[in-house]
């Protein structure tokens, strides 16, 4: 039998004109003996979803009131609506603990609850091999947090979405976005698109790796919650370093005002050789001469500024979920060795 076939399955249910795969082997045993905490993983993450959808409906009518209220005046003394403190205060606290849980609720109990019980036995008594019994219950969880986590990036990226083509609109509408969502889209990223289901899926393997070292279900929560917020912590960092940062130098002695949505990393001054400095042996303003001439004397040209721009989200988006996704397949890998050193009896 082929690996695959191993694994699935091709039926042809009636009413249907072609075969259509079901889990078989290792992997239907792993799906019926969790389908339970994975169905209602599914369903909370639906009624997230759901939550969501509606607070989108919220916030446009909320902008939009308070559009028709203002007008093009900005600060008119209407209050701010509900929706829009939910989606850009509230929620990302929320959403930016989901690596946790997943890696605490998801991935650690995945091997060390079977093992813990003994019940990993079973499996290996009933001819599934010990790479194949990992395998089978990596692809099920990730199956389950990917889906998962799509329902909650969804209309977590319509907010996104909306709240990036409201600041590009016209008239009182532009003004109301710009003074209800002031700032940039950036904070968004990790919560949006491909990025927001490969951190849940590296999430997943990584309280996963745990549980399956550990061998215990709460040192592996323990242990894997921490690692799991290591790893976004460390991810954050690296961020602003896979692409290039464009520098910019400014006209004028003074920083430039930043272009809408970019994403300010620093800056300094530029050298009239080219080379960069994040210091200028100039005060500010410099006593009895311009500061402009004390630059000159010191062969700085003027100011720059680092940052990313708009053009450069979706870019810093793939190669984040390429990063993550390569992460997790070291770490499947990870428990595939790993799993050699389990006791069968």
């Amino acid at each position: 039998m082929s690996t695959a076939g191993r694994f699935l399955t091709w039926t042809s249910p009636r009413h249907v004109p072609l075969p259509l795969p079901r889990p078989a082997g290792a992997l239907w045993l792993v799906w019926r003996q969790h389908r339970v905490f994975y169905l209602a993983t599914l369903a909370l993450a639906a009624l997230a979803g759901a939550w969501a959808a509606w607070q989108h409906h919220l916030l446009v009518t909320g902008v939009e009131s308070y559009a028709g209220h203002c007008g093009p005046d900005p600060f008119c003394g209407r209050p701010v609506p509900d929706a829009v403190r939910t989606v850009l205060h509230r929620a990302p606290a929320v959403l930016n603990s989901l690596p946790l849980v997943v890696a605490a609720l998801l991935g650690a109990p995945l091997f060390a609850q079977d093992i813990e019980r003994g019940t990993h036995r079973l499996a290996w008594t009933q001819s599934i091999g010990r790479a194949e019994w990992v395998v089978a219950k990596l692809l099920v969880a990730s199956a389950v947090t990917a889906v998962a986590a799509l329902l909650i990036t969804a209309p977590v990226s319509w907010w996104w979405s909306t709240v990036w083509h409201g600041r590009a609109t016209t008239g009182s509408q532009e003004v109301a976005w710009r003074q209800l969502a002031a700032g940039n889209d950036w904070p968004f990223f990790e919560y949006t698109g491909t990025v927001g289901i490969a951190h849940l899926l590296l999430a997943l393997l990584t309280g996963a790796t745990a549980g399956l070292l550990l061998r215990r279900v709460v040192p592996a929560v323990a242990v894997g919650a921490a690692a799991a917020w290591a790893l976004r912590t460390a991810l954050r960092w690296l961020r602003p370093r896979l692409l290039p940062a464009g520098v910019r130098p400014a006209p004028t002695v003074d920083y430039p005002p930043l272009p809408p949505n970019t994403w300010h990393l620093g800056g300094g001054y530029l050298r009239t050789d080219g080379t960069l400095t994040p210091h200028a042996p100039c005060p500010s303003p410099y006593p009895g001469n311009p500061q402009s001439a004390c630059l000159h004397a010191h062969g700085i040209r003027g100011p720059y500024t680092r940052d990313l721009r708009p053009a450069q989200f979706l870019p810093l988006h793939l190669a984040e979920t390429a990063l993550c996704l390569v992460l997790a397949l070291v770490l499947a890998f990870v428990c595939v060795l790993c799993v050699r050193r389990v006791a069968a009896r």
